[in-house]
Parts: structure tokens; sequence; C-alpha cells
């Protein structure tokens, strides 16, 4: 049975955009500007009802926009430019688009690992140059909606985008003045998104994108963004960042790989005074009643820094696939480089890697768990590359590990079993690692394996002491003979 999104996607199949001019509205230059507490506006002027041109006049006022009117509707336009001086905790916007410019080979690399963002960063139709360097056309995409969760009904009320402009990240945010304006929205979205190549989120597989194709199905228009490259940088970010030790500090979730936990680790950006995500449909509600556009200043800017935040941890990440394993910081993230090359089949930087993030855990000396799970990728990635007599030297290190879990001991002995049975034909070694297994006590299939390769093991020393005996027999009468 088809989903409602494919029977969307099916009926306005085979439609074209319509041509929709870009928005150059002329805006107040708050580039720097936050979360105000107040307005120099009076009340009673920011509470007309955002129905009416002069309330959305009002409310792009507070907001710092303009309002874009259309025959089929409205929408707020909020345009902020953040300037290579500029800087995002303590990082320059300016070295952002740089490693962002300068990182298509870190790209193709990271498209190999995700295949849907395969031709990211080649190029597009808003392409600019900077010494001879193609700069990537990337869309980097962020929604605030009327719901947390998703499902049938929840809208997009605010689409935050933002792009490389020259030396420059632009952030274009379009605002919904009412839910009657959606269709006209959804269309200066597409107008400005499709000038870009590639697509950069954060959950955007799993939430933004599904969401906001549903919309545009809805009111039967082409989605724009259905064949561009798209990066979800949360599933990088799980791969270079999970798992590593826990930071400093009083938030229990600091070693998890939101972005707010990001900013913070990889950017040293600490926001105050922001909203927490849990109000931000509620405000949105509370403009659409009273027209007070005050509440959603925090809004916008809470989802200007998740866009400058999402560009910083996507650079990031390209300077290590670019740099390699003596651009870690420490022994898991270079760990977690170690497994984005292995998804992406680069194997010689995986085990680069591995080696890298063994020695730094070996010499921090307080992570053997990362040690070993090193020891045991790096012994997959040399088998992998047909490198057994390697492989079986990585087993053996992790045999040997103190403080290595008993499960990674097991597979270790299991594999050194198969390795001196097959290959060294050392059958009484692989008896011995065989029976150690059987002591460790594995239930089930893993057990019966062992049983089965014991018994196996046996019949072929039983046989070649056989071969043994006929043989000193046979030479002894050839001797006596003679």
């Amino acid at each position: 049975m088809s989903s409602i999104t494919d029977r969307l996607r099916g009926i306005v199949q085979g439609t074209r955009p319509s041509p929709i001019p870009v928005v150059s509205p002329e805006l107040a230059d708050r580039s720097e500007s936050g979360c105000r507490g107040g307005s120099s506006l009076p009340a009673e002027a920011l509470s007309a009802k955002v129905g009416d041109p002069p309330g959305r006049a009002r409310a792009a006022s507070v907001l710092g926009g303009s309002v874009l009117e259309r025959a089929n509707g409205a929408a707020i336009v909020v345009d902020r430019e953040y300037s290579a001086h500029m800087l995002h905790g303590r990082q320059r916007i300016g070295d952002l688009i740089d490693t962002l410019r300068e990182g298509h080979d870190a790209m193709a690399t990271m498209a190999r690992a995700w295949p849907k963002a395969k031709g990211i960063g080649e190029g597009g139709t808003n392409s600019a140059h900077n010494g001879g360097t193609k700069v990537p056309p990337l869309l980097f995409l962020d929604l605030e909606t009327t719901g947390l969760f998703g499902g049938a009904g929840t809208q997009a009320f605010l689409v935050g985008c933002a792009a490389i402009d020259g030396d420059a990240i632009r952030v274009r945010q379009f605002l919904m003045p009412g839910f009657e304006h959606e269709r006209m929205m959804l269309g200066e979205v597409a107008a400005w998104a499709g000038a870009h190549g590639g697509l950069v989120t954060y959950n955007g597989r799993t939430f933004d994108v599904p969401l906001i194709e549903t919309r545009f199905l809805f009111h039967r228009l082409p989605f724009p963004l259905g064949e561009l490259p798209h990066l979800d940088m949360l599933h990088a970010a799980r791969r270079l960042w999970r798992g590593r030790a826990n930071a400093a500090g009083p938030d229990p979730n600091d070693n998890s790989c939101s972005l707010g936990v990001l900013e913070k680790q990889l950017s040293g950006l600490h926001r105050i005074g922001d909203v927490p995500g849990f109000e931000i449909p509620s405000r949105y509600f509370q403009f659409i009643r009273d027209g007070d556009a005050r509440p959603l200043e925090c809004v916008l800017e809470h989802n200007r820094l998740d866009l400058i935040s999402l560009a910083a941890v996507m650079a990031r990440a390209l300077t290590l696939v670019a740099q390699g394993p003596r651009a870690a910081a420490g022994p898991h993230e270079c760990f977690g480089l170690a497994r984005l090359y292995e998804r992406a089949g680069a194997h010689d930087n995986a085990e680069a890697a591995f080696l890298r993030a063994i020695d730094l855990a070996q010499r921090v000396g307080t992570e053997p768990e990362l040690q070993a799970d090193g020891l045991r990728r790096l012994a997959w990635v040399r088998r992998r590359s047909g490198r057994i007599h390697e492989a079986a030297d990585a087993w053996s290190r992790l045999a040997a590990l103190p403080r290595c879990s008993a499960a990674f001991r097991r597979e270790a002995k299991e594999a050194l079993a198969i390795y001196h049975e097959h290959r060294s034909r050392d059958l009484g070694t692989a008896r011995s690692f065989v029976l150690d297994v059987l002591n460790d006590g594995p239930l089930g299939r893993r057990r019966d394996e062992a049983e089965h390769r014991l018994r196996r093991l046996e019949r072929k020393i039983a046989v070649r002491k056989e071969g043994g005996l006929v043989a000193a027999l046979d030479a002894s009468l050839e001797a006596s003979s003679s």
C-alpha cells in the first residue's frame, strides 16, 4: 500500500514551477542582533492582527525584515549577513567559509559514505569563483514547525536557509504570517532554494525534508529539493563524535550528538537566553492570535544560530576528513574519523586513523574500550584488504589486551583459531584457542560452532600424527633393506 506522500507525489508529477522572482527586500542592518527583551514600538502597535497588511508590516518591522506580497499571499522575509570577521563562538565565519569552499575532496569522501549526498559540492547554477576555486553551492536548511514530532497537519511556519555569499554567510528566513499564506511562502522558498546545488541539514532526512515535501505536495507544487544531493550531518556527527568521553559540565547529555551540544564542544558557543525548543510552537500560535511578533525574535535567532552551527559542524567534519588523523583532537575523534573512512571504503585511511586512535588511547591509559574496539576494527579492515597475516597480528594484540571485554576477547580468539587452522596450519595453537573460547562459556550457536571446530581439529591432528608414524616406519624399513 502506497503512503500518502507517495500518492501526493504521483498527483503533482510532471507539473512545472511557476516563475517567481527572487526576493531582494531592503532590510535594516541587524546582523549581530540577538533575542531582544522588548521593542521601542508601543505595545498597541505590536498587537494588531497579522491577517491585515498593516499588522504584517508591524510584525516585519519588529523582526527586522520586510513583507513580500503576492497575489496568493504574503510572507515575512528576514535577511541576515554573517561577515568573515564575525565570530561564532571561538570560530571566525571567514574560516568556516574557507573550509567549506576548499572541501570538495572531503565532501566526495562523505558522499561515498552516504550515497544520498553523491554530487554534493560539485557545482551548480549560482557557483562563484574565488582564486580559481569553485564554490560549492550548498544550501543549509532548518525548519521551525508547529509540532515537534511531525505527522499530518504539522506545518513549517519558519523556513531558515543559509548559503555562502561572497565573503559572508547569508541567512534568509521565510516566516508564514498565517496558515492561509503557506502556498505563497513555499513558492518563495522554492525560488530561492532552486538556485543551489546541494542540501545540508541536521536530522533533515528524518524530519525536515519529509515534512516540507509533504507540504509542497499538499499544495500540488513541485518539490525543489527532491533531486538535490543531500548530506544529513547528524549521521556524520554520530559517526565522528558518538561515544566520545563525557565533557565536564552539569549537562548529563554532554556526550550526545545534538547540535546544541556539538556547537559548545566544537565552536565554544554557549547560548544565553535561548528559547527552548518545546516553547517554539506555542510562541507562533500566540503570534497568530494577537499579532505581537516580539516572542518570535528569540525563535528567529535560535534558527539562525542553528544554521551557522550546522555550517560549523560540517566545516569541522571536512577538516578531519581532509587532513586525516593528525587533525583529530583526541582518541575518540580519531576513532570516529576512522569509522567514517571505513564506511566510505577508504580502507588505507581508515587503517591509519585506527592505528592513531589506538596509539592515543594507549597513551591516555584510561580508554581500554576504545583501544579494544580500535584493534578489532583494525583487524577487520586488514582482513577485507586481503592482508590476513596483519589482521591476525591485530587479533593477537586484542586477545592479549588487559581489561578487554569478554566478547571482544572471545571474538579475537575465534578469529585466531580460524587463522591458525587454515592459514598458518598450526593445529595445536588453533586447538588451544578453541579450548579458551569454550572455557569462556559461550552459549547457543557460538558454543556449537566452537565444539564443531574442536572435533575437526582433533581429527586433523590425529591424521597428521598417524601420517608421521607411517612415514617413519617406511623410512626405517627402507634403511634396513639397504
